[in-house]
């Protein structure tokens, strides 16, 4: 091997596979070596730096371990909320209830202190609740479109109005469609915190939470007639 010629790592493990012996004839020299401690300070030899190599590796390992298992048990904790928000709407009698259970879920179970819903997909059987469902063509027509949630700083039209009293402290919010074959609603989400919903957010399980609404109302409308609009 020409000693003027550049070395690349191909060229230096293609010379130690031709030479096995190298480490063992070499090894006590490699040990009695001297270099720099990493942190500064006093010299050590090159066993005790390639320790404290393994060493920082071993921790970096056990560190991204920690962070896969924390995600896990999140998702699992996700699933679960999912799963008994679900086994609720199964059991839900009617719709007045089953606006219940998504909106006590939320509160408890995903801790949205603020939601609402409104519906235009079909009757839903309770004039009471229809009169309470109501909302703007122009909240309408802007749901239907999102073409994906939209989560952020900004309240939709009349939505704030929808929250109660409380509503004027919110700060962040979601609107996620509602659909049964085409946009039948919303699910309105809000929060006083303004970094609850952001617009750099995974919208993933909003969309399953919506989907779960929509699917648990829809089994109580009817389609033939014409919805009011406030």
């Amino acid at each position: 091997m020409n000693p003027l010629t550049p070395l690349d790592g191909a060229d230096v493990a293609a010379w130690l596979k031709a030479n096995p012996d190298f480490f063992m004839d070499y090894g006590e020299v490699f040990s009695s070596m001297r270099i720099p401690h990493p942190q500064g300070g006093h010299a050590i030899s090159m066993v005790e730096r390639q320790l404290i190599s393994l060493r920082e590796r071993n921790a970096q390992l056990e560190r991204q371990l920690l962070e896969l298992i924390g995600f896990g048990q999140h998702n699992d904790g996700l699933i679960e909320k999912l799963h008994r928000l679900t086994l609720a709407l199964f059991r839900a009698p009617d719709a007045a209830l089953t606006l219940a259970v998504v909106e006590e879920s939320l509160r408890s179970d995903f801790a949205v202190p603020f939601s609402a819903v409104r519906w235009w997909g079909g009757a839903l059987g309770d004039h009471r609740l229809e009169a309470t469902l109501a909302c703007s063509t122009e909240l309408r027509d802007y749901v239907g479109g999102l073409d994906r949630p939209y989560v952020g700083p900004n309240s939709a039209h009349e939505s704030r109005t929808w929250l109660g009293a409380g509503g004027a402290d919110a700060r962040s919010f979601a609107y996620v469609p509602l659909l049964d074959g085409a946009v039948t609603g919303v699910l309105m989400l809000a929060s006083e915190d303004g970094g609850r919903f952001t617009p750099d957010m995974a919208t993933d399980v909003l969309t399953r939470l919506a989907q779960l609404t929509s699917a648990a109302l829809g089994r109580f409308a009817r389609h033939d007639f014409e919805p009011d609009v406030a």
